[in-house]
Protein backbone atom coordinates (compact mmCIF):
# COMPACT_ATOMS: atom_id res chain seq x y z
CA UNK A 1 0.00 0.00 0.00
CA UNK A 2 1.81 3.11 -1.22
CA UNK A 3 -0.95 5.55 -0.29
CA UNK A 4 -4.10 5.58 1.77
CA UNK A 5 -6.76 3.73 -0.23
CA UNK A 6 -4.35 2.41 -2.90
CA UNK A 7 -3.04 -1.15 -3.36
CA UNK A 8 -0.05 -1.86 -5.59
CA UNK A 9 0.90 -5.25 -7.04
CA UNK A 10 2.69 -6.72 -10.04
CA UNK A 11 1.56 -9.37 -12.52
CA UNK A 12 3.57 -10.41 -15.59
CA UNK A 13 5.43 -7.09 -15.60
CA UNK A 14 2.18 -5.11 -15.44
CA UNK A 15 1.67 -2.74 -12.51
CA UNK A 16 -1.82 -3.13 -10.98
CA UNK A 17 -3.10 -0.13 -9.02
CA UNK A 18 -6.31 -0.81 -7.07
CA UNK A 19 -8.50 1.86 -5.49
CA UNK A 20 -9.14 0.31 -2.08
CA UNK A 21 -11.53 2.56 -0.20
CA UNK A 22 -14.98 1.15 -1.03
CA UNK A 23 -17.82 1.70 -1.44
CA UNK A 24 -17.24 5.17 -2.96
CA UNK A 25 -13.49 4.94 -3.73
CA UNK A 26 -13.27 8.72 -3.71
CA UNK A 27 -10.28 10.25 -5.50
CA UNK A 28 -8.96 12.25 -2.56
CA UNK A 29 -5.84 14.43 -2.99
CA UNK A 30 -3.80 11.81 -1.12
CA UNK A 31 -5.01 9.03 -3.39
CA UNK A 32 -4.37 11.16 -6.47
CA UNK A 33 -0.80 11.80 -5.30
CA UNK A 34 -0.30 8.08 -4.70
CA UNK A 35 -1.53 7.24 -8.20
CA UNK A 36 0.73 9.82 -9.82
CA UNK A 37 3.72 8.51 -7.87
CA UNK A 38 2.92 4.91 -8.82
CA UNK A 39 2.53 5.80 -12.52
CA UNK A 40 6.17 6.89 -12.51
CA UNK A 41 7.34 3.43 -11.36
CA UNK A 42 10.20 2.30 -13.65
CA UNK A 43 10.32 -1.06 -15.46
CA UNK A 44 6.55 -1.47 -15.83
CA UNK A 45 5.41 -2.71 -19.24
CA UNK A 46 1.93 -1.38 -18.61
CA UNK A 47 -0.46 -0.24 -15.89
CA UNK A 48 -3.92 -1.47 -14.87
CA UNK A 49 -6.15 0.71 -12.69
CA UNK A 50 -8.89 -1.25 -10.92
CA UNK A 51 -11.02 -0.87 -7.79
CA UNK A 52 -12.36 -2.87 -4.87
CA UNK A 53 -16.04 -3.04 -4.01
CA UNK A 54 -19.18 -2.87 -6.12
CA UNK A 55 -18.29 0.49 -7.73
CA UNK A 56 -15.15 1.73 -9.42
CA UNK A 57 -15.82 5.17 -7.94
CA UNK A 58 -19.21 6.72 -7.19
CA UNK A 59 -17.96 10.16 -6.18
CA UNK A 60 -19.89 13.35 -6.87
CA UNK A 61 -18.04 16.70 -6.92
CA UNK A 62 -20.02 18.17 -4.02
CA UNK A 63 -17.16 20.15 -2.50
CA UNK A 64 -14.76 22.59 -4.18
CA UNK A 65 -11.49 20.71 -4.53
CA UNK A 66 -8.48 22.93 -3.98
CA UNK A 67 -6.22 20.03 -2.99
CA UNK A 68 -3.04 19.20 -4.82
CA UNK A 69 -2.51 17.39 -7.10
CA UNK A 70 -5.71 18.27 -8.93
CA UNK A 71 -7.89 15.88 -10.88
CA UNK A 72 -6.54 17.48 -14.06
CA UNK A 73 -2.97 16.73 -12.87
CA UNK A 74 -3.86 13.07 -12.31
CA UNK A 75 -5.64 12.72 -15.66
CA UNK A 76 -2.66 14.30 -17.40
CA UNK A 77 -0.29 11.86 -15.66
CA UNK A 78 -2.41 8.94 -16.87
CA UNK A 79 -2.62 10.30 -20.42
CA UNK A 80 1.13 11.03 -20.57
CA UNK A 81 2.21 7.74 -18.98
CA UNK A 82 4.97 6.26 -21.17
CA UNK A 83 3.37 2.80 -20.96
CA UNK A 84 -0.25 1.90 -21.78
CA UNK A 85 -2.80 2.34 -18.99
CA UNK A 86 -5.93 0.16 -18.95
CA UNK A 87 -8.84 0.93 -16.61
CA UNK A 88 -11.09 -1.85 -15.28
CA UNK A 89 -14.58 -0.49 -14.58
CA UNK A 90 -17.46 -1.91 -12.59
CA UNK A 91 -20.65 -0.60 -11.08
CA UNK A 92 -20.95 3.17 -10.91
CA UNK A 93 -18.25 5.34 -12.49
CA UNK A 94 -19.24 8.95 -11.96
CA UNK A 95 -17.82 12.45 -11.98
CA UNK A 96 -14.08 12.60 -11.23
CA UNK A 97 -13.62 8.87 -11.86
CA UNK A 98 -15.34 9.07 -15.24
CA UNK A 99 -12.96 11.87 -16.18
CA UNK A 100 -9.96 9.90 -14.95
CA UNK A 101 -10.69 6.79 -17.01
CA UNK A 102 -11.04 8.86 -20.18
CA UNK A 103 -7.29 9.50 -19.90
CA UNK A 104 -6.47 5.78 -19.97
CA UNK A 105 -5.35 4.12 -23.19
CA UNK A 106 -8.19 1.59 -22.93
CA UNK A 107 -11.18 0.75 -20.76
CA UNK A 108 -12.69 -2.65 -19.99
CA UNK A 109 -15.97 -2.93 -18.09
CA UNK A 110 -18.19 -5.42 -16.36
CA UNK A 111 -21.77 -5.81 -17.64
CA UNK A 112 -23.15 -3.87 -14.66
CA UNK A 113 -21.25 -0.68 -15.54
CA UNK A 114 -23.05 2.64 -15.37
CA UNK A 115 -20.92 5.64 -16.27
CA UNK A 116 -21.97 9.27 -15.99
CA UNK A 117 -20.67 12.83 -16.21
CA UNK A 118 -23.12 14.46 -13.76
CA UNK A 119 -21.43 17.85 -13.33
CA UNK A 120 -24.11 19.70 -15.29
CA UNK A 121 -26.76 18.49 -12.81
CA UNK A 122 -24.77 20.28 -10.11
CA UNK A 123 -24.45 23.51 -12.08
CA UNK A 124 -20.81 22.69 -12.90
CA UNK A 125 -18.63 21.70 -15.81
CA UNK A 126 -15.94 18.97 -15.75
CA UNK A 127 -12.53 19.75 -14.26
CA UNK A 128 -10.32 16.86 -15.35
CA UNK A 129 -10.23 17.33 -19.11
CA UNK A 130 -13.43 15.49 -20.06
CA UNK A 131 -14.43 18.27 -22.46
CA UNK A 132 -11.28 17.48 -24.43
CA UNK A 133 -11.01 13.69 -24.20
CA UNK A 134 -14.64 12.61 -24.47
CA UNK A 135 -15.23 14.26 -27.91
CA UNK A 136 -12.09 12.56 -29.23
CA UNK A 137 -13.35 9.18 -28.04
CA UNK A 138 -17.00 9.25 -29.07
CA UNK A 139 -17.32 12.32 -31.30
CA UNK A 140 -18.36 15.81 -30.32
CA UNK A 141 -22.10 15.22 -30.87
CA UNK A 142 -22.33 12.22 -28.53
CA UNK A 143 -19.91 13.79 -26.06
CA UNK A 144 -22.09 16.86 -25.75
CA UNK A 145 -25.15 14.66 -25.29
CA UNK A 146 -23.47 12.87 -22.38
CA UNK A 147 -22.02 16.02 -20.83
CA UNK A 148 -25.22 18.06 -21.13
CA UNK A 149 -27.52 15.21 -20.08
CA UNK A 150 -25.58 14.10 -17.02
CA UNK A 151 -27.32 10.71 -17.01
CA UNK A 152 -25.62 7.37 -16.50
CA UNK A 153 -25.39 5.03 -19.48
CA UNK A 154 -25.00 1.23 -19.29
CA UNK A 155 -22.08 -0.85 -20.51
CA UNK A 156 -23.72 -1.85 -23.80
CA UNK A 157 -24.33 1.77 -24.81
CA UNK A 158 -20.84 2.80 -23.68
CA UNK A 159 -19.37 0.04 -25.87
CA UNK A 160 -21.46 1.04 -28.89
CA UNK A 161 -20.29 4.65 -28.52
CA UNK A 162 -16.62 3.67 -28.19
CA UNK A 163 -16.43 4.96 -24.63
CA UNK A 164 -15.21 1.54 -23.49
CA UNK A 165 -13.25 -1.04 -25.46
CA UNK A 166 -14.78 -4.25 -24.19
CA UNK A 167 -17.10 -5.95 -21.69
CA UNK A 168 -15.67 -8.73 -19.55
CA UNK A 169 -17.91 -10.90 -17.38
CA UNK A 170 -15.15 -12.92 -15.70
CA UNK A 171 -11.58 -12.16 -14.55
CA UNK A 172 -11.63 -8.49 -15.63
CA UNK A 173 -8.24 -7.66 -14.10
CA UNK A 174 -6.60 -10.62 -15.86
CA UNK A 175 -8.15 -9.46 -19.14
CA UNK A 176 -6.84 -5.95 -18.54
CA UNK A 177 -3.36 -7.27 -17.79
CA UNK A 178 -3.36 -9.15 -21.11
CA UNK A 179 -4.61 -6.08 -22.96
CA UNK A 180 -1.98 -3.83 -21.36
CA UNK A 181 0.70 -6.32 -22.38
CA UNK A 182 -0.60 -6.40 -25.95
CA UNK A 183 -0.72 -2.61 -26.15
CA UNK A 184 2.88 -2.46 -24.91
CA UNK A 185 3.91 -4.44 -28.01
CA UNK A 186 1.83 -2.49 -30.54
CA UNK A 187 -1.17 -0.17 -30.76
CA UNK A 188 -4.06 -2.50 -31.48
CA UNK A 189 -6.70 0.12 -30.70
CA UNK A 190 -6.10 2.81 -33.28
CA UNK A 191 -8.68 5.57 -33.18
CA UNK A 192 -9.83 7.80 -36.01
CA UNK A 193 -8.92 11.47 -35.86
CA UNK A 194 -11.89 13.74 -35.11
CA UNK A 195 -13.61 15.55 -37.97
CA UNK A 196 -13.30 19.32 -37.32
CA UNK A 197 -16.36 20.11 -39.45
CA UNK A 198 -18.55 17.63 -37.56
CA UNK A 199 -17.16 18.91 -34.27
CA UNK A 200 -17.99 22.51 -35.19
CA UNK A 201 -21.49 21.54 -36.33
CA UNK A 202 -22.14 19.65 -33.08
CA UNK A 203 -21.05 22.65 -31.02
CA UNK A 204 -23.33 24.97 -32.98
CA UNK A 205 -26.30 22.63 -32.56
CA UNK A 206 -25.66 22.14 -28.83
CA UNK A 207 -25.28 25.87 -28.26
CA UNK A 208 -28.85 26.42 -29.40
CA UNK A 209 -30.23 23.87 -26.95
CA UNK A 210 -27.90 24.71 -24.06
CA UNK A 211 -29.60 28.04 -23.44
CA UNK A 212 -32.30 26.20 -21.52
CA UNK A 213 -29.76 24.36 -19.35
CA UNK A 214 -28.42 27.34 -17.52
CA UNK A 215 -24.93 28.72 -17.30
CA UNK A 216 -23.31 25.31 -16.74
CA UNK A 217 -24.64 23.95 -20.03
CA UNK A 218 -23.37 26.98 -21.94
CA UNK A 219 -19.93 26.70 -20.33
CA UNK A 220 -19.69 23.01 -21.22
CA UNK A 221 -20.37 23.84 -24.87
CA UNK A 222 -17.74 26.60 -24.71
CA UNK A 223 -15.20 24.14 -23.27
CA UNK A 224 -15.89 21.53 -25.96
CA UNK A 225 -15.40 24.21 -28.61
CA UNK A 226 -12.15 25.33 -26.93
CA UNK A 227 -10.90 21.73 -27.04
CA UNK A 228 -11.08 21.88 -30.84
CA UNK A 229 -9.48 25.29 -31.44
CA UNK A 230 -6.96 25.61 -28.58
CA UNK A 231 -3.79 23.69 -27.72
CA UNK A 232 -4.33 21.02 -25.08
CA UNK A 233 -2.82 22.98 -22.17
CA UNK A 234 -4.80 26.09 -23.05
CA UNK A 235 -8.03 24.11 -23.40
CA UNK A 236 -7.43 22.57 -19.97
CA UNK A 237 -6.82 26.02 -18.48
CA UNK A 238 -10.06 27.21 -20.10
CA UNK A 239 -11.98 24.32 -18.50
CA UNK A 240 -10.33 24.92 -15.11
CA UNK A 241 -11.30 28.60 -15.09
CA UNK A 242 -14.86 27.79 -16.19
CA UNK A 243 -15.21 25.28 -13.34
CA UNK A 244 -13.85 27.74 -10.76
CA UNK A 245 -16.29 30.43 -11.93
CA UNK A 246 -19.28 28.08 -11.88
CA UNK A 247 -18.53 26.85 -8.35
CA UNK A 248 -19.33 30.32 -7.01
CA UNK A 249 -22.68 30.75 -8.75
CA UNK A 250 -25.93 30.66 -6.79
CA UNK A 251 -27.25 27.90 -9.06
CA UNK A 252 -24.29 25.59 -8.43
CA UNK A 253 -24.39 26.26 -4.69
CA UNK A 254 -28.10 25.41 -4.63
CA UNK A 255 -27.81 22.27 -6.76
CA UNK A 256 -24.83 21.00 -4.77
CA UNK A 257 -26.66 21.68 -1.50
CA UNK A 258 -29.68 19.73 -2.78
CA UNK A 259 -27.50 16.79 -3.83
CA UNK A 260 -25.67 16.78 -0.49
CA UNK A 261 -29.00 16.95 1.39
CA UNK A 262 -30.33 14.00 -0.60
CA UNK A 263 -27.23 11.92 0.14
CA UNK A 264 -27.42 12.67 3.88
CA UNK A 265 -31.17 12.14 4.16
CA UNK A 266 -31.13 8.73 2.48
CA UNK A 267 -28.11 7.34 4.35
CA UNK A 268 -29.01 4.47 6.68
CA UNK A 269 -28.30 4.87 10.41
CA UNK A 270 -25.14 2.83 11.19
CA UNK A 271 -26.93 0.52 13.62
CA UNK A 272 -29.48 -0.43 10.94
CA UNK A 273 -27.01 -0.58 8.06
CA UNK A 274 -25.32 -3.53 9.78
CA UNK A 275 -28.54 -5.58 9.99
CA UNK A 276 -29.88 -7.96 7.35
CA UNK A 277 -33.57 -7.02 6.99
CA UNK A 278 -36.33 -9.39 5.96
CA UNK A 279 -36.75 -9.81 2.23
CA UNK A 280 -39.77 -7.76 1.19
CA UNK A 281 -41.44 -9.42 -1.78
CA UNK A 282 -44.99 -9.01 -0.52
CA UNK A 283 -46.69 -5.97 1.02
CA UNK A 284 -49.88 -5.90 3.08
CA UNK A 285 -52.18 -2.87 2.94
CA UNK A 286 -55.10 -2.15 5.26
CA UNK A 287 -57.67 0.61 4.89
CA UNK A 288 -58.93 3.11 2.35
CA UNK A 289 -56.44 6.01 2.29
CA UNK A 290 -55.69 7.39 -1.19
CA UNK A 291 -51.99 7.07 -0.30
CA UNK A 292 -52.45 3.30 -0.27
CA UNK A 293 -53.31 3.47 -3.97
CA UNK A 294 -49.96 5.14 -4.65
CA UNK A 295 -48.15 2.57 -2.54
CA UNK A 296 -49.93 -0.32 -4.25
CA UNK A 297 -49.09 0.91 -7.76
CA UNK A 298 -45.46 1.58 -6.80
CA UNK A 299 -45.08 -1.87 -5.24
CA UNK A 300 -46.74 -3.67 -8.15
CA UNK A 301 -44.56 -1.80 -10.66
CA UNK A 302 -41.47 -3.09 -8.85
CA UNK A 303 -42.56 -6.71 -9.08
CA UNK A 304 -43.96 -7.11 -5.55
CA UNK A 305 -47.23 -8.79 -4.63
CA UNK A 306 -49.80 -6.73 -2.75
CA UNK A 307 -52.47 -8.07 -0.38
CA UNK A 308 -54.99 -5.32 0.40
CA UNK A 309 -57.77 -5.65 2.96
CA UNK A 310 -60.80 -3.35 2.79
CA UNK A 311 -63.54 -2.85 5.40
CA UNK A 312 -66.39 -3.54 2.95
CA UNK A 313 -67.18 -4.42 -0.65
CA UNK A 314 -67.80 -0.81 -1.74
CA UNK A 315 -64.38 0.41 -0.64
CA UNK A 316 -62.80 -2.74 -2.08
CA UNK A 317 -64.34 -2.05 -5.48
CA UNK A 318 -63.26 1.61 -5.38
CA UNK A 319 -59.68 0.77 -4.30
CA UNK A 320 -59.17 -1.87 -6.99
CA UNK A 321 -60.63 0.47 -9.61
CA UNK A 322 -58.21 3.24 -8.55
CA UNK A 323 -55.22 0.91 -8.85
CA UNK A 324 -56.37 -0.34 -12.26
CA UNK A 325 -56.86 3.27 -13.38
CA UNK A 326 -53.30 4.09 -12.34
CA UNK A 327 -51.95 1.08 -14.22
CA UNK A 328 -54.01 2.15 -17.23
CA UNK A 329 -52.50 5.63 -17.09
CA UNK A 330 -49.02 4.10 -17.18
CA UNK A 331 -50.01 1.92 -20.11
CA UNK A 332 -51.36 4.85 -22.12
CA UNK A 333 -48.27 6.94 -21.32
CA UNK A 334 -46.02 4.20 -22.68
CA UNK A 335 -44.42 3.57 -19.28
CA UNK A 336 -45.85 0.04 -19.13
CA UNK A 337 -46.20 -2.69 -21.73
CA UNK A 338 -49.53 -4.55 -21.93
CA UNK A 339 -47.88 -7.68 -20.55
CA UNK A 340 -46.33 -5.86 -17.61
CA UNK A 341 -49.63 -4.11 -16.84
CA UNK A 342 -51.42 -7.48 -16.83
CA UNK A 343 -48.82 -8.99 -14.48
CA UNK A 344 -49.20 -6.02 -12.13
CA UNK A 345 -52.97 -6.53 -11.97
CA UNK A 346 -52.49 -10.26 -11.34
CA UNK A 347 -50.24 -9.57 -8.33
CA UNK A 348 -52.95 -7.57 -6.52
CA UNK A 349 -55.07 -9.58 -4.10
CA UNK A 350 -57.95 -7.57 -2.60
CA UNK A 351 -60.03 -8.98 0.23
CA UNK A 352 -63.02 -7.71 2.17
CA UNK A 353 -62.79 -7.64 5.98
CA UNK A 354 -62.66 -9.07 8.53
CA UNK A 355 -58.96 -9.12 7.94
CA UNK A 356 -57.70 -12.63 7.41
CA UNK A 357 -54.36 -13.54 9.01
CA UNK A 358 -51.51 -13.32 6.52
CA UNK A 359 -47.76 -13.26 6.89
CA UNK A 360 -46.20 -10.20 5.31
CA UNK A 361 -42.84 -8.61 6.09
CA UNK A 362 -44.27 -5.10 5.65
CA UNK A 363 -47.77 -3.90 6.56
CA UNK A 364 -48.98 -0.36 5.86
CA UNK A 365 -52.40 0.99 6.73
CA UNK A 366 -54.77 3.63 8.03
CA UNK A 367 -54.66 4.29 11.79
CA UNK A 368 -58.25 3.12 12.30
CA UNK A 369 -57.72 -0.06 10.29
CA UNK A 370 -54.48 -1.24 11.88
CA UNK A 371 -56.07 -2.86 14.92
CA UNK A 372 -56.64 -6.21 13.23
CA UNK A 373 -54.44 -8.97 14.58
CA UNK A 374 -52.54 -11.59 12.64
CA UNK A 375 -51.36 -9.60 9.65
CA UNK A 376 -47.78 -9.30 10.77
CA UNK A 377 -46.58 -12.44 12.52
CA UNK A 378 -43.09 -12.70 11.06
CA UNK A 379 -40.22 -11.99 13.48
CA UNK A 380 -38.70 -8.69 12.40
CA UNK A 381 -41.67 -7.67 10.25
CA UNK A 382 -42.64 -3.99 10.17
CA UNK A 383 -46.02 -2.33 10.73
CA UNK A 384 -46.30 1.26 9.43
CA UNK A 385 -49.21 3.55 10.25
CA UNK A 386 -50.06 6.33 7.82
CA UNK A 387 -49.67 9.55 9.80
CA UNK A 388 -49.03 7.73 13.03
CA UNK A 389 -48.93 8.96 16.59
CA UNK A 390 -45.94 9.37 18.85
CA UNK A 391 -44.19 6.06 19.60
CA UNK A 392 -45.62 4.45 16.46
CA UNK A 393 -43.84 3.58 13.26
CA UNK A 394 -45.44 6.34 11.19
CA UNK A 395 -45.35 6.99 7.46
CA UNK A 396 -46.27 10.02 5.35
CA UNK A 397 -45.94 10.28 1.57
CA UNK A 398 -45.00 13.59 0.02
CA UNK A 399 -47.47 14.78 -2.62
CA UNK A 400 -44.81 14.75 -5.34
CA UNK A 401 -42.00 12.38 -6.26
CA UNK A 402 -41.15 9.21 -4.36
CA UNK A 403 -39.89 10.70 -1.10
CA UNK A 404 -41.60 9.81 2.18
CA UNK A 405 -41.17 10.48 5.88
CA UNK A 406 -40.87 7.70 8.42
CA UNK A 407 -40.67 7.63 12.21
CA UNK A 408 -38.87 4.75 13.89
CA UNK A 409 -39.33 4.82 17.69
CA UNK A 410 -36.27 3.85 19.69
CA UNK A 411 -38.16 1.10 21.49
CA UNK A 412 -39.12 -0.67 18.24
CA UNK A 413 -37.15 -3.75 17.27
CA UNK A 414 -34.03 -2.90 15.23
CA UNK A 415 -34.81 -5.65 12.72
CA UNK A 416 -38.32 -4.25 12.21
CA UNK A 417 -36.86 -0.79 11.66
CA UNK A 418 -34.35 -2.14 9.13
CA UNK A 419 -37.14 -4.06 7.36
CA UNK A 420 -39.32 -0.93 7.21
CA UNK A 421 -36.56 1.09 5.52
CA UNK A 422 -35.56 -1.72 3.17
CA UNK A 423 -39.18 -2.42 2.30
CA UNK A 424 -39.93 1.18 1.40
CA UNK A 425 -36.84 1.32 -0.79
CA UNK A 426 -37.85 -1.97 -2.40
CA UNK A 427 -41.23 -0.41 -3.21
CA UNK A 428 -39.45 2.56 -4.76
CA UNK A 429 -40.06 5.09 -2.00
CA UNK A 430 -37.13 7.06 -0.57
CA UNK A 431 -37.58 7.19 3.23
CA UNK A 432 -36.32 10.12 5.30
CA UNK A 433 -36.13 9.65 9.07
CA UNK A 434 -38.05 12.19 11.16
CA UNK A 435 -38.84 12.33 14.86
CA UNK A 436 -42.12 11.85 16.79
CA UNK A 437 -44.57 12.09 13.88
CA UNK A 438 -44.15 12.29 10.07
CA UNK A 439 -45.56 15.80 9.70
CA UNK A 440 -42.48 17.71 8.52
CA UNK A 441 -43.47 18.26 4.90
CA UNK A 442 -47.09 19.01 5.70
CA UNK A 443 -46.17 21.66 8.25
CA UNK A 444 -43.61 23.27 5.96
CA UNK A 445 -46.07 23.39 3.06
CA UNK A 446 -48.75 24.82 5.35
CA UNK A 447 -46.37 27.56 6.54
CA UNK A 448 -45.66 28.54 2.94
CA UNK A 449 -49.34 28.59 1.99
CA UNK A 450 -50.22 30.58 5.10
CA UNK A 451 -47.62 33.23 4.27
CA UNK A 452 -48.93 33.61 0.73
CA UNK A 453 -52.56 33.65 1.91
CA UNK A 454 -51.72 36.37 4.45
CA UNK A 455 -50.23 38.53 1.70
CA UNK A 456 -53.29 38.06 -0.50
CA UNK A 457 -55.60 38.90 2.40
CA UNK A 458 -53.68 42.13 3.00
CA UNK A 459 -54.15 43.26 -0.60
CA UNK A 460 -50.95 42.13 -2.30
CA UNK A 461 -51.98 41.37 -5.91
CA UNK A 462 -51.91 37.68 -6.79
CA UNK A 463 -50.04 38.48 -10.01
CA UNK A 464 -47.22 40.06 -7.99
CA UNK A 465 -46.98 36.96 -5.80
CA UNK A 466 -47.07 34.60 -8.78
CA UNK A 467 -44.42 36.61 -10.64
CA UNK A 468 -42.10 36.61 -7.60
CA UNK A 469 -42.39 32.84 -7.22
CA UNK A 470 -42.06 32.22 -10.95
CA UNK A 471 -38.80 34.18 -11.11
CA UNK A 472 -37.52 32.05 -8.22
CA UNK A 473 -38.51 28.88 -10.05
CA UNK A 474 -41.38 27.94 -7.72
CA UNK A 475 -44.97 27.32 -8.67
CA UNK A 476 -47.61 29.27 -6.78
CA UNK A 477 -50.05 26.94 -4.99
CA UNK A 478 -53.62 26.67 -6.16
CA UNK A 479 -55.55 29.85 -5.25
CA UNK A 480 -57.35 29.71 -1.92
CA UNK A 481 -60.69 31.32 -1.33
CA UNK A 482 -59.72 34.49 0.52
CA UNK A 483 -61.62 37.72 0.67
CA UNK A 484 -59.36 40.28 -0.99
CA UNK A 485 -59.57 43.84 0.35
CA UNK A 486 -60.68 46.57 -2.03
CA UNK A 487 -57.49 48.57 -1.38
CA UNK A 488 -54.44 46.84 -2.78
CA UNK A 489 -51.12 46.89 -0.96
CA UNK A 490 -47.89 47.63 -2.76
CA UNK A 491 -45.19 45.05 -2.09
CA UNK A 492 -42.05 44.40 -4.08
CA UNK A 493 -41.30 40.99 -5.54
CA UNK A 494 -38.21 40.82 -3.31
CA UNK A 495 -40.30 41.30 -0.16
CA UNK A 496 -42.88 38.76 -1.33
CA UNK A 497 -40.15 36.18 -1.87
CA UNK A 498 -38.34 36.98 1.38
CA UNK A 499 -41.56 36.76 3.42
CA UNK A 500 -42.36 33.37 1.91
CA UNK A 501 -38.84 32.02 2.42
CA UNK A 502 -38.66 33.45 5.94
CA UNK A 503 -41.92 31.72 6.89
CA UNK A 504 -40.56 28.42 5.58
CA UNK A 505 -37.20 28.78 7.35
CA UNK A 506 -38.90 29.83 10.60
CA UNK A 507 -41.16 26.79 10.53
CA UNK A 508 -38.12 24.66 9.75
CA UNK A 509 -36.37 26.04 12.84
CA UNK A 510 -39.41 25.13 14.95
CA UNK A 511 -39.42 21.59 13.54
CA UNK A 512 -35.74 21.26 14.42
CA UNK A 513 -36.37 22.55 17.94
CA UNK A 514 -39.20 20.05 18.43
CA UNK A 515 -37.05 17.15 17.29
CA UNK A 516 -39.30 16.37 14.32
CA UNK A 517 -36.61 17.36 11.80
CA UNK A 518 -33.23 15.72 12.39
CA UNK A 519 -31.19 18.17 10.30
CA UNK A 520 -31.80 21.32 8.25
CA UNK A 521 -30.67 19.43 5.15
CA UNK A 522 -33.43 16.84 5.70
CA UNK A 523 -35.99 19.66 5.51
CA UNK A 524 -34.42 20.86 2.27
CA UNK A 525 -34.45 17.39 0.73
CA UNK A 526 -38.10 16.74 1.58
CA UNK A 527 -39.14 20.14 0.21
CA UNK A 528 -37.14 19.72 -3.01
CA UNK A 529 -37.99 16.06 -3.65
CA UNK A 530 -41.59 16.09 -2.51
CA UNK A 531 -43.01 19.63 -2.45
CA UNK A 532 -41.73 21.22 -5.69
CA UNK A 533 -39.25 23.60 -4.09
CA UNK A 534 -36.85 24.49 -6.95
CA UNK A 535 -33.88 22.14 -6.84
CA UNK A 536 -31.49 24.79 -8.15
CA UNK A 537 -32.39 26.91 -5.09
CA UNK A 538 -31.21 24.19 -2.70
CA UNK A 539 -34.08 24.33 -0.23
CA UNK A 540 -35.52 26.84 2.25
CA UNK A 541 -32.92 26.16 4.95
CA UNK A 542 -30.11 26.54 2.40
CA UNK A 543 -31.60 29.86 1.37
CA UNK A 544 -31.77 30.98 5.02
CA UNK A 545 -28.14 29.99 5.57
CA UNK A 546 -27.07 31.94 2.49
CA UNK A 547 -28.85 35.11 3.63
CA UNK A 548 -27.53 34.69 7.17
CA UNK A 549 -29.40 34.17 10.43
CA UNK A 550 -28.90 37.78 11.53
CA UNK A 551 -30.67 39.04 8.41
CA UNK A 552 -33.39 36.40 8.76
CA UNK A 553 -34.03 37.28 12.40
CA UNK A 554 -34.27 40.98 11.61
CA UNK A 555 -36.85 40.28 8.91
CA UNK A 556 -38.82 38.05 11.26
CA UNK A 557 -38.79 40.69 13.99
CA UNK A 558 -40.00 43.31 11.53
CA UNK A 559 -42.89 41.12 10.36
CA UNK A 560 -43.60 39.22 13.59
CA UNK A 561 -45.96 41.91 14.86
CA UNK A 562 -48.17 41.36 11.80
CA UNK A 563 -48.57 37.58 12.19
CA UNK A 564 -47.26 34.89 14.55
CA UNK A 565 -46.07 33.01 11.47
CA UNK A 566 -43.07 35.33 11.43
CA UNK A 567 -42.42 35.40 15.17
CA UNK A 568 -38.76 34.25 15.39
CA UNK A 569 -38.27 30.64 16.48
CA UNK A 570 -36.19 30.34 19.67
CA UNK A 571 -33.63 28.17 17.85
CA UNK A 572 -32.63 31.11 15.65
CA UNK A 573 -31.85 33.23 18.72
CA UNK A 574 -29.82 30.42 20.28
CA UNK A 575 -27.75 29.79 17.17
CA UNK A 576 -26.94 33.50 16.82
CA UNK A 577 -26.07 33.71 20.52
CA UNK A 578 -23.69 30.76 20.20
CA UNK A 579 -22.10 32.11 17.03
CA UNK A 580 -23.35 29.20 14.92
CA UNK A 581 -25.16 28.86 11.62
CA UNK A 582 -27.71 26.33 10.43
CA UNK A 583 -24.92 24.27 8.89
CA UNK A 584 -23.72 23.40 12.41
CA UNK A 585 -26.88 21.30 12.86
CA UNK A 586 -26.02 19.20 9.78
CA UNK A 587 -22.76 17.92 11.21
Amino acid sequence: MSAVGLKVEWRDGILILTLAHPPANELSPGLRAGLIEALATPDAKGVVIAAEGPNFSAQLPLDPDSGSPSLADLARAVADCPVPVVAVLQGLVTGPAAELVLAARARLAGPGLRIAFPEVTLGLCPAGGATQRLPRLVGAKEALRLLLGGKAIPAAEALALGLIDGITETAPVASAVRLAGALAVGDILRRAEPDPAAWTAAVAEARQGAQAQGLAGRRIVDCVEAALVLPSDSAQAFETVARADLQETAEALGLVAAARAERCALALPPVLARLQPLTVDRVGLVGTSPDLVRIAIAALSRGLSVAWAFPDSATQEAGVAAVEAGIGDGLRAGQLTPDRARRMTDRLAAVEGPFAPQSVPLLIGDPAAMGGEGWVDLPGAARLVLGGQAEEMGLALAPGGRVCEITLPADSLPLARATALAGLRRIGLAPVLVGHRPVLGARMADAGRTALAWMVSRGVPRRVISAALDDFGARAPDPVSIEVPTILRAMSAVEVLNRWLAALANEGARLLDEGIAKRPSDIDHIMVAGYQFPRRQGGPMHQAARRGLMVLRQDLRNWGAEASLWSPAPLIDRLIRDGQGLEALDR
